[in-house]
Protein backbone atom coordinates (compact mmCIF):
# COMPACT_ATOMS: atom_id res chain seq x y z
CA UNK A 1 0.00 0.00 0.00
CA UNK A 2 1.60 3.43 -0.68
CA UNK A 3 2.39 5.58 2.52
CA UNK A 4 -0.37 7.84 1.74
CA UNK A 5 -3.96 6.69 3.63
CA UNK A 6 -5.35 4.82 1.07
CA UNK A 7 -8.23 2.93 2.75
CA UNK A 8 -9.45 6.34 4.25
CA UNK A 9 -8.46 9.08 1.61
CA UNK A 10 -9.27 7.32 -1.49
CA UNK A 11 -11.79 5.12 -0.80
CA UNK A 12 -13.54 8.76 0.16
CA UNK A 13 -12.68 10.16 -3.28
CA UNK A 14 -14.28 7.12 -5.04
CA UNK A 15 -17.39 7.29 -2.62
CA UNK A 16 -18.07 10.83 -3.18
CA UNK A 17 -16.27 11.25 -6.68
CA UNK A 18 -14.13 13.37 -5.94
CA UNK A 19 -11.04 14.67 -8.48
CA UNK A 20 -7.62 15.10 -7.69
CA UNK A 21 -7.96 17.74 -10.33
CA UNK A 22 -7.68 20.58 -7.63
CA UNK A 23 -3.66 21.01 -7.02
CA UNK A 24 -2.34 24.08 -7.16
CA UNK A 25 -5.53 25.72 -6.36
CA UNK A 26 -6.96 25.19 -10.03
CA UNK A 27 -10.18 23.39 -10.06
CA UNK A 28 -11.94 21.63 -13.37
CA UNK A 29 -15.28 23.00 -14.63
CA UNK A 30 -17.59 21.26 -12.24
CA UNK A 31 -19.95 20.65 -15.95
CA UNK A 32 -17.14 19.22 -17.71
CA UNK A 33 -16.19 17.00 -15.03
CA UNK A 34 -19.63 15.86 -13.91
CA UNK A 35 -20.17 14.93 -17.76
CA UNK A 36 -17.00 12.99 -17.91
CA UNK A 37 -17.98 10.84 -15.01
CA UNK A 38 -20.94 10.29 -15.94
CA UNK A 39 -20.19 9.17 -19.80
CA UNK A 40 -17.18 7.02 -19.05
CA UNK A 41 -18.26 4.72 -15.38
CA UNK A 42 -15.16 3.05 -13.64
CA UNK A 43 -14.24 -0.77 -13.76
CA UNK A 44 -13.37 -1.88 -9.82
CA UNK A 45 -10.62 -3.74 -9.93
CA UNK A 46 -8.54 -5.95 -7.77
CA UNK A 47 -4.24 -5.61 -7.74
CA UNK A 48 -4.15 -8.88 -9.19
CA UNK A 49 -6.31 -7.68 -12.27
CA UNK A 50 -9.64 -9.54 -11.19
CA UNK A 51 -12.55 -7.72 -12.09
CA UNK A 52 -14.61 -6.17 -9.56
CA UNK A 53 -17.71 -4.25 -10.87
CA UNK A 54 -17.79 -3.78 -14.64
CA UNK A 55 -17.99 0.01 -16.05
CA UNK A 56 -17.76 1.32 -19.31
CA UNK A 57 -15.94 -0.55 -21.69
CA UNK A 58 -13.74 1.04 -24.41
CA UNK A 59 -12.59 0.17 -27.89
CA UNK A 60 -9.23 0.90 -28.75
CA UNK A 61 -9.37 2.76 -32.40
CA UNK A 62 -6.19 4.23 -32.49
CA UNK A 63 -2.86 2.50 -32.84
CA UNK A 64 0.48 3.13 -30.18
CA UNK A 65 -0.88 2.58 -27.06
CA UNK A 66 2.05 0.65 -25.04
CA UNK A 67 0.83 -1.58 -22.18
CA UNK A 68 2.66 -3.38 -19.19
CA UNK A 69 1.05 -6.87 -17.46
CA UNK A 70 -1.31 -5.58 -14.52
CA UNK A 71 0.84 -7.63 -12.20
CA UNK A 72 3.18 -4.57 -12.32
CA UNK A 73 0.72 -2.54 -10.60
CA UNK A 74 1.19 0.24 -12.39
CA UNK A 75 -0.23 2.06 -16.02
CA UNK A 76 2.15 2.25 -18.56
CA UNK A 77 2.38 6.14 -19.91
CA UNK A 78 0.87 7.09 -23.31
CA UNK A 79 0.48 10.90 -24.19
CA UNK A 80 -2.27 12.01 -27.01
CA UNK A 81 -2.35 15.28 -28.34
CA UNK A 82 -5.29 15.72 -31.25
CA UNK A 83 -3.41 18.08 -33.32
CA UNK A 84 -0.48 14.97 -33.79
CA UNK A 85 -3.16 12.52 -33.86
CA UNK A 86 -0.87 10.13 -32.88
CA UNK A 87 -0.14 7.94 -29.54
CA UNK A 88 3.34 8.53 -28.23
CA UNK A 89 4.98 7.81 -25.18
CA UNK A 90 6.89 10.51 -23.01
CA UNK A 91 10.80 10.24 -23.65
CA UNK A 92 11.29 10.03 -19.55
CA UNK A 93 9.13 9.20 -17.09
CA UNK A 94 9.16 9.01 -13.02
CA UNK A 95 6.02 6.80 -12.64
CA UNK A 96 6.79 5.08 -9.37
CA UNK A 97 8.13 1.04 -10.49
CA UNK A 98 8.50 1.70 -14.08
CA UNK A 99 12.14 0.95 -14.00
CA UNK A 100 11.57 -2.81 -12.77
CA UNK A 101 8.95 -3.65 -15.77
CA UNK A 102 10.62 -6.15 -17.75
CA UNK A 103 10.42 -4.71 -21.18
CA UNK A 104 9.97 -7.99 -22.72
CA UNK A 105 6.75 -8.37 -21.26
CA UNK A 106 5.35 -4.99 -22.66
CA UNK A 107 2.58 -5.11 -25.94
CA UNK A 108 0.81 -2.46 -27.59
CA UNK A 109 -3.00 -2.49 -27.46
CA UNK A 110 -4.64 -3.64 -30.47
CA UNK A 111 -6.95 -1.40 -32.50
CA UNK A 112 -10.57 -2.87 -31.82
CA UNK A 113 -9.08 -4.64 -28.77
CA UNK A 114 -11.88 -4.19 -25.99
CA UNK A 115 -10.64 -2.31 -22.40
CA UNK A 116 -11.80 -1.44 -19.06
CA UNK A 117 -11.74 2.20 -18.09
CA UNK A 118 -10.26 1.40 -14.23
CA UNK A 119 -9.09 4.98 -13.67
CA UNK A 120 -9.63 8.77 -14.36
CA UNK A 121 -7.72 11.81 -13.50
CA UNK A 122 -9.41 15.20 -14.56
CA UNK A 123 -6.54 17.80 -14.26
CA UNK A 124 -6.13 21.28 -15.39
CA UNK A 125 -4.23 20.47 -18.50
CA UNK A 126 -5.17 17.08 -19.16
CA UNK A 127 -7.44 14.23 -18.82
CA UNK A 128 -5.97 10.43 -17.84
CA UNK A 129 -7.07 7.27 -18.33
CA UNK A 130 -6.02 4.28 -16.80
CA UNK A 131 -6.80 1.10 -18.99
CA UNK A 132 -6.88 -2.54 -18.19
CA UNK A 133 -7.67 -5.12 -21.36
CA UNK A 134 -10.50 -7.16 -21.36
CA UNK A 135 -8.18 -10.19 -22.52
CA UNK A 136 -9.19 -12.43 -25.28
CA UNK A 137 -10.90 -15.82 -26.38
CA UNK A 138 -8.10 -17.57 -23.96
CA UNK A 139 -9.17 -17.50 -20.66
CA UNK A 140 -5.30 -17.58 -19.41
CA UNK A 141 -4.66 -14.71 -21.12
CA UNK A 142 -3.13 -12.14 -18.73
CA UNK A 143 -4.42 -8.54 -18.57
CA UNK A 144 -2.53 -5.61 -19.12
CA UNK A 145 -2.82 -1.72 -18.28
CA UNK A 146 -1.77 1.45 -19.66
CA UNK A 147 -2.40 5.21 -19.26
CA UNK A 148 -3.44 7.83 -21.99
CA UNK A 149 -2.94 11.05 -21.10
CA UNK A 150 -5.22 13.25 -23.03
CA UNK A 151 -3.12 16.50 -23.70
CA UNK A 152 -5.58 19.37 -23.35
CA UNK A 153 -4.47 22.37 -22.73
CA UNK A 154 -3.85 24.68 -19.67
CA UNK A 155 -7.24 25.51 -19.08
CA UNK A 156 -9.48 23.33 -21.73
CA UNK A 157 -12.44 23.41 -19.46
CA UNK A 158 -12.93 26.93 -19.56
CA UNK A 159 -11.81 27.32 -23.18
CA UNK A 160 -13.25 23.89 -24.33
CA UNK A 161 -17.11 22.20 -24.89
CA UNK A 162 -17.60 19.12 -23.65
CA UNK A 163 -18.40 18.04 -27.37
CA UNK A 164 -14.77 18.90 -28.13
CA UNK A 165 -13.33 16.96 -24.93
CA UNK A 166 -15.58 13.89 -26.20
CA UNK A 167 -14.30 14.01 -29.72
CA UNK A 168 -10.35 14.11 -29.14
CA UNK A 169 -11.07 11.09 -26.38
CA UNK A 170 -13.24 9.55 -29.33
CA UNK A 171 -9.80 9.64 -31.95
CA UNK A 172 -8.59 6.43 -29.43
CA UNK A 173 -11.21 5.12 -27.75
CA UNK A 174 -14.45 4.67 -28.69
CA UNK A 175 -17.45 3.64 -25.86
CA UNK A 176 -18.71 0.05 -26.69
CA UNK A 177 -22.60 0.50 -27.20
CA UNK A 178 -23.28 -3.72 -27.03
CA UNK A 179 -21.92 -3.31 -23.46
CA UNK A 180 -23.37 -0.12 -22.49
CA UNK A 181 -26.96 -1.54 -23.49
CA UNK A 182 -26.09 -4.66 -21.53
CA UNK A 183 -28.57 -6.63 -23.01
CA UNK A 184 -29.00 -10.34 -21.63
CA UNK A 185 -28.43 -12.20 -25.06
CA UNK A 186 -25.21 -11.66 -27.03
CA UNK A 187 -24.70 -11.85 -30.18
CA UNK A 188 -23.09 -15.10 -31.74
CA UNK A 189 -19.28 -14.24 -32.96
CA UNK A 190 -19.84 -10.67 -31.04
CA UNK A 191 -16.37 -9.37 -28.90
CA UNK A 192 -18.74 -7.72 -26.80
CA UNK A 193 -17.12 -8.45 -22.79
CA UNK A 194 -19.64 -10.35 -20.68
CA UNK A 195 -21.06 -8.48 -18.00
CA UNK A 196 -19.51 -9.75 -14.64
CA UNK A 197 -21.91 -12.09 -12.51
CA UNK A 198 -22.59 -10.96 -9.37
CA UNK A 199 -20.88 -12.85 -6.71
CA UNK A 200 -22.95 -14.77 -3.77
CA UNK A 201 -23.29 -13.51 -0.15
CA UNK A 202 -19.62 -13.93 1.36
CA UNK A 203 -20.00 -14.97 5.14
CA UNK A 204 -18.09 -12.48 7.63
CA UNK A 205 -17.02 -14.17 10.73
CA UNK A 206 -16.06 -11.85 13.75
CA UNK A 207 -13.74 -11.04 14.87
CA UNK A 208 -11.39 -11.00 12.14
CA UNK A 209 -8.25 -8.91 11.49
CA UNK A 210 -7.05 -8.32 8.07
CA UNK A 211 -3.79 -6.94 6.54
CA UNK A 212 -2.64 -4.89 3.75
CA UNK A 213 -1.18 -7.33 1.03
CA UNK A 214 1.32 -4.39 -0.19
CA UNK A 215 1.90 -2.71 3.88
CA UNK A 216 0.81 -5.17 6.19
CA UNK A 217 1.79 -3.79 9.18
CA UNK A 218 -1.72 -1.44 8.15
CA UNK A 219 -4.29 -3.40 9.49
CA UNK A 220 -8.20 -3.41 9.74
CA UNK A 221 -10.00 -5.00 12.62
CA UNK A 222 -13.10 -5.89 12.49
CA UNK A 223 -15.16 -6.96 16.22
CA UNK A 224 -18.43 -8.58 16.83
CA UNK A 225 -20.20 -5.93 18.49
CA UNK A 226 -19.69 -4.14 14.62
CA UNK A 227 -16.96 -1.76 15.76
CA UNK A 228 -13.65 -1.67 14.41
CA UNK A 229 -10.28 -0.01 14.64
CA UNK A 230 -8.56 0.82 11.46
CA UNK A 231 -4.38 1.11 11.68
CA UNK A 232 -2.77 2.82 8.67
CA UNK A 233 0.57 5.10 7.88
CA UNK A 234 0.98 5.07 11.72
CA UNK A 235 -2.52 6.89 12.24
CA UNK A 236 -5.48 4.84 13.92
CA UNK A 237 -9.02 5.38 13.30
CA UNK A 238 -12.14 3.67 14.56
CA UNK A 239 -16.15 3.68 13.76
CA UNK A 240 -18.61 0.80 13.60
CA UNK A 241 -19.50 -0.99 10.14
CA UNK A 242 -22.42 -2.85 8.66
CA UNK A 243 -22.58 -6.34 5.70
CA UNK A 244 -24.64 -5.36 3.08
CA UNK A 245 -24.26 -8.81 1.14
CA UNK A 246 -21.04 -8.37 -0.15
CA UNK A 247 -20.03 -5.20 1.01
CA UNK A 248 -18.76 -3.90 4.27
CA UNK A 249 -19.39 -0.02 4.87
CA UNK A 250 -17.06 1.53 7.62
CA UNK A 251 -18.32 4.99 9.42
CA UNK A 252 -15.49 6.21 10.62
CA UNK A 253 -15.60 8.28 13.92
CA UNK A 254 -13.19 10.94 12.97
CA UNK A 255 -14.77 14.71 11.92
CA UNK A 256 -14.73 15.10 8.06
CA UNK A 257 -14.43 11.47 6.99
CA UNK A 258 -17.69 9.79 4.98
CA UNK A 259 -18.23 6.32 5.25
CA UNK A 260 -16.33 3.96 2.81
CA UNK A 261 -16.71 0.56 1.40
CA UNK A 262 -14.97 -2.44 1.03
CA UNK A 263 -15.89 -5.91 -0.82
CA UNK A 264 -15.91 -9.02 0.53
CA UNK A 265 -14.15 -11.72 -1.83
CA UNK A 266 -13.40 -14.97 -0.76
CA UNK A 267 -11.50 -15.00 2.41
CA UNK A 268 -9.88 -11.64 1.88
CA UNK A 269 -11.11 -7.53 1.07
CA UNK A 270 -10.71 -5.01 -1.48
CA UNK A 271 -11.29 -1.61 -0.93
CA UNK A 272 -12.42 0.89 -3.50
CA UNK A 273 -8.86 2.08 -4.62
CA UNK A 274 -8.26 -1.75 -5.41
CA UNK A 275 -5.77 -2.74 -2.75
CA UNK A 276 -6.76 -6.07 -1.08
CA UNK A 277 -6.40 -6.73 2.44
CA UNK A 278 -5.79 -10.10 3.25
CA UNK A 279 -7.33 -11.72 6.34
CA UNK A 280 -5.29 -12.72 8.93
CA UNK A 281 -5.32 -16.18 10.97
CA UNK A 282 -8.41 -15.48 12.53
CA UNK A 283 -9.17 -16.67 16.88
CA UNK A 284 -9.54 -20.18 18.18
CA UNK A 285 -13.68 -19.62 18.72
CA UNK A 286 -13.70 -18.86 14.67
CA UNK A 287 -10.77 -21.16 13.20
CA UNK A 288 -9.46 -24.37 13.61
CA UNK A 289 -6.99 -24.37 17.39
CA UNK A 290 -3.46 -24.70 15.76
CA UNK A 291 -3.78 -24.13 11.92
CA UNK A 292 -0.80 -23.47 10.23
CA UNK A 293 0.24 -22.60 6.64
CA UNK A 294 1.55 -25.36 4.84
CA UNK A 295 3.12 -25.63 1.22
CA UNK A 296 0.22 -27.15 -0.30
CA UNK A 297 -1.55 -23.83 0.68
CA UNK A 298 1.00 -22.02 -1.17
CA UNK A 299 0.93 -24.51 -4.06
CA UNK A 300 -2.70 -24.02 -4.26
CA UNK A 301 -2.69 -20.17 -3.91
CA UNK A 302 0.28 -19.80 -6.75
CA UNK A 303 -2.06 -22.26 -8.96
CA UNK A 304 -5.28 -19.83 -8.49
CA UNK A 305 -3.44 -16.61 -9.27
CA UNK A 306 -2.46 -14.53 -6.10
CA UNK A 307 -0.09 -11.93 -6.53
CA UNK A 308 3.07 -12.57 -4.81
CA UNK A 309 2.30 -9.48 -2.75
CA UNK A 310 -0.51 -11.49 -1.22
CA UNK A 311 1.02 -14.65 -0.63
CA UNK A 312 3.62 -12.79 0.87
CA UNK A 313 1.50 -11.35 2.86
CA UNK A 314 -0.30 -14.24 4.12
CA UNK A 315 2.74 -15.66 4.78
CA UNK A 316 3.80 -13.20 7.41
CA UNK A 317 0.39 -12.58 8.78
CA UNK A 318 0.22 -16.57 9.63
CA UNK A 319 1.53 -18.91 11.66
CA UNK A 320 4.21 -21.12 9.40
CA UNK A 321 4.65 -25.05 9.16
CA UNK A 322 6.82 -25.33 5.99
CA UNK A 323 8.82 -27.94 4.53
CA UNK A 324 11.67 -26.44 2.95
CA UNK A 325 14.26 -29.27 2.02
CA UNK A 326 15.80 -29.02 -1.03
CA UNK A 327 12.91 -31.32 -2.61
CA UNK A 328 10.25 -29.57 -1.33
CA UNK A 329 11.78 -26.51 -2.87
CA UNK A 330 11.90 -28.35 -6.05
CA UNK A 331 8.44 -29.39 -5.84
CA UNK A 332 7.23 -25.96 -5.19
CA UNK A 333 9.10 -24.35 -8.09
CA UNK A 334 8.10 -26.67 -10.67
CA UNK A 335 4.00 -26.26 -9.26
CA UNK A 336 4.68 -22.34 -9.84
CA UNK A 337 5.88 -20.62 -7.41
CA UNK A 338 7.54 -17.62 -7.41
CA UNK A 339 11.39 -17.25 -6.36
CA UNK A 340 10.30 -14.11 -4.05
CA UNK A 341 7.39 -16.61 -2.21
CA UNK A 342 10.26 -19.27 -2.42
CA UNK A 343 12.21 -16.62 -0.16
CA UNK A 344 9.85 -15.28 2.23
CA UNK A 345 8.94 -19.32 2.66
CA UNK A 346 12.18 -19.74 3.63
CA UNK A 347 12.74 -16.85 5.91
CA UNK A 348 9.36 -17.81 7.69
CA UNK A 349 11.24 -20.81 9.26
CA UNK A 350 13.95 -18.84 10.74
Amino acid sequence: MKKSQLFVALIATVVLNASLAGLHGQATSPSIEQQLRKQYVLTRVGTNGVVVQTGTVLTVQADGIKANPASYLLFWPNNYKKDAGRVKQPMMTAKSGISKVNREELRFLQVGEKVYLVQMEIKDANVVFGLQSCGGANQNDIPYRAEVSFQLGKGYSNASTFKDIQETIGQVFAIDTAMASQGSEQTPGSSAVPASVAPSPAVLRLPATYANAQAPADQLQLNADNSFSLQEAGQTYHGTFAVNGNTVELSISEPNIPKTTATLQGNNLTDSSGQTWVLREQSAGTAPGGTKLQNEDIIKMAKAGFDDAIIIAKISSSKCQFDTSTDALIRLKQSGVSAAVLKAMVGAGK
